[in-house]
């Protein structure tokens, strides 16, 4: 039978202002990785710049939330949150309306580069903010879960965008919920829990424990940045039409956000060790059925395997940032999880360009299958050190 049981917030707990700012702050911080495809496809179609120029352009925020995340190990909690997010909010907009008026390479690639660095400062605020919360697992969930609704609503509405006003529209979209972020910011913000004015760690003894933590998050990411950046080539390979695979992705990605919903309540009834065993029992078969995929039934194949990887990708991702909080104490070590999420993503695609060379496309999934084995075993020893 079903019963409800109130539980009365902590301390710590946001009002709603609070939440949704720092949600939507926290939305924002993944959305140009999130959005990728159709930024590079706008930028592409404008006319204005190279193939090459075009890289640059979609690598520099990147770059600049990586750059941002990983010094905030060092001020993130020596700092008065309020007025570094206003200003970082501020900033982030202002890049996003030059960006709509200039179209010089160079300016262009500054102004994406400072806008990155500016995204990464609320973000990492917004992450600490997070891990402050009573219930981190919940709290890490509902945050994925909107990330991907905002990437299912973006893939979907954002090509009708793009149409009229280019890669300008997609940065004057992103203003319309970063503006709402900063006027919430004015009507109440999260306060700093953990205030330190000197760097410090509080590992205490928990050193190697986030030392797994932080390469089984890389390990996972690099899984991703293989499987994921070649997984339109792979069912192309098969015989899906390029509109095929964009349609299922497209609704794969939708559905996935059934996947950071539903983990809070795995871990909170099963624990997150045997969580993140099914995610590699759930995903591991899904790679080995798109392997040996028969063309005589490709599309069923590869629509069941890439929905089903998809929703347990956003399962697994609350789970490694909540290990990730608890591993430290002070509330410092969680901002450079976003720091191991891009170095993840930035070696994965080079070393399946390399597997392919070498060997053939489909090799790239056993690339990915061993990434996750060694991601979920760092992860689950990470865990283990914990609850010692």
């Amino acid at each position: 039978m079903l019963s409800l049981i109130w539980r009365p917030a902590a301390a710590t707990d946001f009002n709603f202002p609070q939440y949704l700012g720092v949600m939507l702050i926290a939305m924002m911080g993944a959305s140009v990785t999130i959005l990728m495809p159709l930024l590079v496809g706008a930028f592409t179609d404008s006319g204005l710049f190279s193939t090459a120029q075009v890289g640059f352009l979609a690598s520099a925020e990147v770059a600049g939330i990586l750059i941002s995340s990983a010094s905030a190990l060092l001020w993130v909690r020596r700092i008065q949150w309020l007025r570094i997010v206003q200003l970082s909010l501020a900033v982030f907009i202002g890049c996003n309306l030059l960006t709509s008026w200039v179209s010089s390479f160079e300016l262009v690639l500054f102004l994406r580069f400072s806008a990155g660095l500016a995204c990464g400062v609320s973000y990492a605020i917004a992450l600490a903010a997070l891990g402050d919360q009573s219930r981190v697992d919940k709290t890490f969930a509902v945050m994925v879960t909107i990330q991907v609704i905002f990437g299912t609503l973006g893939f979907a509405l954002l090509p009708y965008v793009i149409a009229p006003f280019g890669y300008a529209g997609i940065y004057q979209c992103f203003n319309l919920f970063l503006l709402l972020a900063l006027l919430l910011s004015f009507i109440s913000f999260p306060v700093n829990q953990k205030p330190q004015t000197a760097f410090r760690l509080d590992l205490q003894g928990r050193w190697l424990a986030a030392a797994l933590v932080f390469a089984g998050t890389i390990a996972y990411y690099f899984a991703q940045g293989t499987v994921w950046a070649y997984l339109e080539r792979i069912g192309v390979h098969a015989g899906l039409s390029v509109a095929e695979v964009g349609a299922i992705l497209g609704v794969g990605f939708g559905i996935s956000a059934i996947g950071s919903m539903l983990s809070s309540w795995f871990v909170a009834r099963i624990g997150r060790n045997a969580s993140l065993l099914i995610t590699a029992a759930v995903q591991l078969p899904c790679l080995a059925a798109l392997y040996w995929m028969s063309d005589s039934h490709a599309w069923a194949i590869y629509a069941v395997a890439t929905i089903v990887y998809q929703v347990f990708w956003s399962f697994i991702v609350p789970i490694m940032m909540a290990i990730f909080n608890d591993v430290d104490k002070s509330g410092r070590l969680i901002v450079f999880c976003v720091t191991a999420f891009k170095i993840g993503l930035v070696l994965g695609p080079p070393a399946a360009a390399l597997t392919i060379r070498l060997t053939s496309i489909h090799e790239v999934l056993w690339l990915g299958a061993i990434a996750i084995v060694v991601s979920v075993a760092c992860l689950m020893a990470s865990n283990r050190l914990l609850q010692r």
